[in-house]
């Protein structure tokens, strides 16, 4: 990745990251502005978002091995979200293990 595509990594990572904590925020507060959806799946929602611009960026800078690892980071934060919209348990454990498995893959690629 040249610099650019460095910074604009970076920038949407910091972006997602305080996206997050201000869904913690808004959930701690007491009239939490989204009824219906469970801070989980709302945490959910802002890293499917977040990781999927990452795979993108990863993709443009000519790392798609990265992309495949961030998209896959997307599926199981979709599953994650899905299982608690859906309270089904299946769904958000299978999410779980979906984003386990994709941080042990970018994490493998990052030490590689």
């Amino acid at each position: 990745m040249g610099r650019r595509e460095v910074r604009a990594w970076r920038l949407l990572v910091g972006a997602t990251l305080v996206s997050a904590a201000v869904v913690v925020v808004l959930a701690s507060a007491a009239s939490w502005p989204l009824v219906g959806v469970s801070l989980l799946a709302a945490l959910a929602g802002v890293f499917a978002a977040g990781f999927a611009l990452a795979a993108v960026l990863r993709v443009l800078a000519g790392e798609p091995a990265a992309g495949v690892g961030n998209l896959l980071a997307v599926g199981g934060w979709l599953l994650l979200l899905a299982g608690e919209q859906l309270e089904n348990r299946a769904l958000t454990a299978g999410g779980v293990v979906v984003v386990l498995a994709a941080g042990a893959y970018l994490a493998w690629l990052a030490v590689d």
